[in-house]
């Protein structure tokens, strides 16, 4: 899990779920408020999906979270 700030300072949280067919999402969560969002991630398994939420600057952890969708967990994996 990663915490990181947004262009505006507003702090979020950024976790990895398994989801299914194999994929794993990158789950975004705002500290304050309800806000909550999906990304899915570009990794072959849960191993490699930390080792690249590791690594990823706060930078990308911006770009990656202007891009993704309202979280539904019906659409996990979709």
């Amino acid at each position: 899990m990663r915490t990181f700030e947004d262009d505006g300072g507003r702090r979020w949280q950024a976790a990895l779920l398994e989801a299914s067919w194999g994929n794993v999402l990158l789950v975004f969560s705002a500290l304050v408020g309800d806000d909550t969002r999906q990304q899915l991630l570009d990794a072959q398994n849960m191993s490699e999906a930390v080792s690249r939420l590791a690594a990823m600057s706060d930078d990308e952890l911006r770009s990656l979270l202007s891009t993704a969708s309202a979280w539904d967990p019906g659409s996990a994996g979709a």
